[in-house]
């Protein structure tokens, strides 16, 4: 009698714990800042529009689990080098990111949130240097590092929603002879709905 009563109550408990999960899904748009840095050089640094998709799984009030999907944008800077060689540098930088969603509610649909989980991503540098002229060099790395993000959510209902939120990624690039590191600090706006 106690196995089937205890049988009971957890399934009753499963049954309540999945009726309060939802799914959800968000466009995102925003501002990427990005800055690589390179022993004994000036960083190339510099800011592009950045978008993305994600989709939840939120199991109680306060947690979810995320993957999304981010494009940074690409950032270009040009200068002209101690030779007189102008050097032309594009980076873009593409990420998923799969992680854990904080949720502390506030009031009127408000909540705080937190992001933290590991980014699977792919860096590209393309170079180009009028000392050889219709050349461009290229470097293409992934991997994966750790993101951090924080904002706040506002439901405008139990179907949709708002997120504004900033995220920092600092990846460390592998390059021959080396690596160096390469800083997206993301700003972005969503509107998010729950199925």
């Amino acid at each position: 009698m106690k196995k089937t009563t205890l049988a009971i109550l957890l399934s009753l408990a499963a049954t309540q714990s999945f009726a309060e999960s939802k799914l959800s899904a968000e466009i995102m748009i925003g501002t990427a800042d990005q800055e690589t840095s390179f022993d004994g050089f000036l960083p190339i640094s510099g800011d592009d529009s950045s978008m993305g998709v994600r989709g939840a799984f939120q199991f109680n009030e306060n947690f979810a689990v995320e993957l999304s999907y981010q494009n940074y944008g690409e950032i270009d800077e040009t200068f002209i080098d101690m030779y007189g060689d102008t050097i032309n540098d594009t980076i873009q930088t593409t990420a998923l990111n799969i992680g854990l969603k904080g949720i502390y509610p506030l009031q009127s649909g408000v909540s705080i949130i937190g992001r933290a989980g590991l980014s699977l991503w792919d860096y590209e540098i393309e170079e180009t240097n009028s000392f050889y002229p219709g050349e461009v060099f290229t470097l293409d790395d992934d991997g994966n590092d750790f993101y951090f993000g924080i904002g706040a959510q506002y439901d405008i209902n139990d179907q949709f929603f708002l997120n504004v939120e900033y995220t920092l990624l600092e990846l460390d690039v592998s390059a021959p002879g080396g690596s160096f590191d390469h800083e997206v600090e993301n700003f972005s706006v969503s509107a998010g709905v729950n199925f």
